[in-house]
């Protein structure tokens, strides 16, 4: 796994987004020492005095960070004296103020969670060549005039053309090399916005299609395990489109295909499904390179994690994306990870960058 992360401010449509690219980081110093060099000075009109210094800390790595700490301890008629101590990191974050007394209580306010560190010198993560895939795959093809029209759409919801068939967000082929994955690798979406090579081995054949719909195995005795039914042109690409059913299953021909990072220069790009709801909502990932493994929305300061529908949406519990801007992180099965703060706006809002390269 890579350990960079690469922080970006970006202007999207009429509104700011602000945007974090790049992989999973660990590693985490542990802190040695602890120094402090205070100063005191008087704090007028309270009878007590306040203390100010610096606290530095260093890790095990190396890495020092500094913090600057107030201290101010006041004395009242009643005998009790409150102290009340604040720190300041170096990255403007607040940590813990905390007060106590000299009745024995001691109260914790104005806790407030730092931003996840990023490295400035970071980028977008890497894809492998190619991962996963069937050694005995079998094949047809389909055009949207058999029903998909009538949906209004696939069922990864990227929009469709027709005349010639094309989905939205799809780089194959200009739009026209995709697919509809048979059930059980479509797995509830997973498949989605992934690309595939497809090779014939007994004409030598090869092209790479995206995967942006579902062959039902419920109405498709066809789309078992391995079977992918191709768009006509896609299919055209590996041989004679009057074959129809092609593979070992057919009895006609060698099929065998592999996952491989979608060829494009677009960034990913989020979606919402009903750009005019404030209480409820879905959003869509589009554009990216390799699938999409989890999706989290920050909800009231705490990250959950969004549940992908069969139509690929994702969903936060209760379809609740908090206040906006909305904060989304969207994650590749490597690994790569691109985070955006989204004001609740129609059409695609990209993020201005790719997952891997």
């Amino acid at each position: 796994m890579l350990n960079k992360i690469l922080f970006v401010a970006t202007g999207v449509l009429t509104t700011s987004l602000s945007v974090v690219s790049g992989c999973s980081s660990s590693d985490a110093g542990s802190v040695d020492a602890l120094s402090t060099t205070p100063s005191t000075t008087s704090a007028p009109g309270t009878g007590g005095t306040t203390t100010s210094g610096t606290t530095v800390a260093t890790a095990t790595d190396g890495t020092t960070t500094a913090a600057s700490a107030t201290t101010t301890t006041t004395t009242t008629t009643d005998g009790i004296t409150t102290t009340a101590v604040a720190t300041t990191t170096t990255d403007g974050t607040t940590g813990t103020t905390s007060t106590s007394t000299t009745d024995g209580t001691t109260s914790t306010t104005g806790e407030v969670e730092p931003e996840p560190e990023v490295n400035l010198s970071g980028g977008p993560g890497q894809c492998p060549e190619s991962w996963a895939g069937s050694s005995d795959g079998s094949l047809t093809w389909y055009t949207f005039s058999q029903g998909t029209v009538n949906i209004g759409d696939v069922n990864c919801s990227f929009g469709i053309q027709q005349n010639p068939d094309r989905v939205n967000h799809v780089y194959t082929g200009n739009g026209e090399y995709f697919g509809a994955m048979n059930t059980a690798d479509y797995n509830t979406a997973a498949a989605c916005g992934a690309c595939v090579e497809i090779n014939r081995q007994d004409t030598g054949k090869s092209v790479v299609v995206t995967i942006v719909d579902q062959c039902p195995i419920a109405t498709n005795s066809k789309c078992v395990s391995g079977h992918i039914d191709l768009s006509q042109a896609a299919f055209s690409q590996l041989g004679n489109v009057g074959d129809g059913y092609v593979g070992n299953r057919a009895g006609k021909g060698q099929v065998s295909w592999k996952y491989v990072p979608c060829p494009m220069d677009d960034n990913v790009s989020f979606r919402f499904k009903e750009p005019d709801n404030l209480y409820w909502n879905e959003v869509l990932v589009q554009s990216h390179k390799a699938p999409i493994q989890s999706v989290e929305v920050r909800v009231d300061g705490t990250w959950v994690q969004a549940t992908r529908q069969e139509y690929n949406y994702w969903a936060p519990p209760e379809n609740n994306f908090g206040t906006a801007p909305f904060r989304v992180r969207a994650t590749d099965i490597h690994g790569n990870f691109v985070e955006a703060s989204l004001e609740l706006l129609p059409g695609d809002l990209d993020t201005g960058f790719q997952l891997c390269q």
